[in-house]
């Protein structure tokens, strides 16, 4: 009988680790270059016709784009959580699939900070439809972090138990 080391895991966390890396230095990237384009000259002027300014528009743009990554990111982010916690299976995945939502609920946050300068101009004295339409995307994700807390509540709190116990043994 033959011991084999199942190497499938070590390249898929690394190259996940990077994929995530990468993503999110890219996010940051976008982020640094959306204020260095808001420095620009005559980023403050309106587009022609519009009450929306250039560096709206940009800022818009960058959001959607940092979005996208995040929402694209989630999944990766979670299979990384999920590598590096070695709990018990289920309380690891359920933090993996926290950490998933909540950056999901990041990706919808930015998108709604990101719009908000295009939209909410054009909307006027109906504004609170871009609100609510984003409160309305957001609320899925909230409702999926607090089951994951709910159902992990007593799976986190034997880990914690059993840490305890054998700190003092």
């Amino acid at each position: 009988m033959s011991i084999t080391r199942d190497d499938s895991t070590e390249p898929m966390g690394q190259d996940t680790a990077r994929s995530v890396s990468k993503l999110l230095v890219a996010a940051l990237s976008l982020i640094g270059l959306a204020f260095l384009v808001s420095l620009l000259p005559g980023i403050e002027r309106l587009l022609p016709g519009t009450s929306v300014t250039l560096v709206a528009l940009t800022g818009a743009v960058a959001s959607l784009v940092v979005a996208g990554i995040l929402l694209y990111a989630a999944s990766g982010l979670a299979a990384l959580v999920r590598l590096l916690l070695d709990g018990p299976k289920p309380l690891d995945e359920h933090v993996a699939s926290i950490v998933h939502w909540l950056v999901v609920l990041a990706a919808v946050l930015v998108a709604h900070w990101g719009l908000a300068p295009v939209f909410v101009p054009a909307l006027g004295e109906v504004a609170w439809i871009y609100d609510a339409a984003f409160l309305l995307l957001a609320l899925p994700s909230i409702g999926v972090i607090a089951a994951r807390l709910y159902v992990s509540l007593d799976p986190a709190a034997e880990e914690v138990a059993d840490s305890l116990a054998q700190g003092e043994a």
